[in-house]
């Protein structure tokens, strides 16, 4: 439980960072909103992701895993049409947003498996 709690609250962190660090990534609303977002983003990649990973499974091997990228930035994309509060500009502002919430969860996942230990 405290696991998901540190994801949510990890992926939350992502997107506010992401939305003070790339311009062309806007979030609008207050911390409930930046929470739910989390939420969606935790559900998304829960969910939507691993079925979008086993389809695109032989572009991810031809590209030597760098396709992930591109899903990573298309289930920020999905998350962004679900909560209208949150804006993306383009691909590329999506591509830096990605690595954002990604090393932020990178980070926060580390230290989740480092006090288990």
């Amino acid at each position: 439980m405290l696991r998901l709690i540190i994801l949510l609250l990890s992926n939350a962190l992502g997107i506010w960072a992401s939305a003070r660090l790339v311009s062309g990534i806007h979030f609008y609303g207050n911390w409930q909103w930046l929470i739910l977002a989390g939420a969606v983003l935790g559900l998304i990649n829960f969910l939507v992701k691993p079925v979008v990973k086993i389809i695109s499974l032989p572009l991810i091997w031809l590209t030597l895993g760098f396709f992930t990228i591109v899903i990573n930035v298309l289930m920020l994309y999905l998350v962004a049409k679900i909560v209208g509060n949150l804006v993306i500009d383009s691909w590329i502002a999506a591509f830096w947003a990605v690595i954002v919430i990604s090393a932020i969860n990178f980070m926060a996942s580390s230290l989740v498996y480092e006090s288990k230990e």
